[in-house]
């Protein structure tokens, strides 16, 4: 990962934050959205992974370096999941939180 793509993510990561202190409304308006944009997202991603790590196991690649990178590719899907599952978790928890 270069430190464009760091520089990135860190200003993703503040302007949540900024956009949560400073324009609580506007937040909880678009965070639906963002949360069905970002599974959205997520799910193509994972399937493009998937892809990729049947293309390999298909592929004249030795049998070390297919088992290296099939389990290297379903941990990060299993990393997306957990972080899909845990955006939409808070968000529930929130919701119902607003509603009592």
């Amino acid at each position: 990962m270069d430190a464009g793509s760091v520089f990135f993510i860190a200003a993703i990561f503040l302007l949540d934050l900024l956009i949560r202190k400073k324009f609580p409304g506007f937040y909880e308006r678009i965070r639906l959205p963002v949360n069905v944009l970002l599974s959205i997202i997520v799910a193509a991603y994972c399937v493009f992974l998937i892809y990729a790590a049947y293309d390999v196991l298909t592929s004249g690649v030795s049998g070390g370096d297919k088992a290296f990178f099939t389990i290297f590719i379903g941990a990060v899907i299993a990393v997306y999941g957990a972080l899909v599952t845990i955006i939409w978790r808070r968000w529930l928890k929130e919701r119902k939180g607003n509603r009592e």
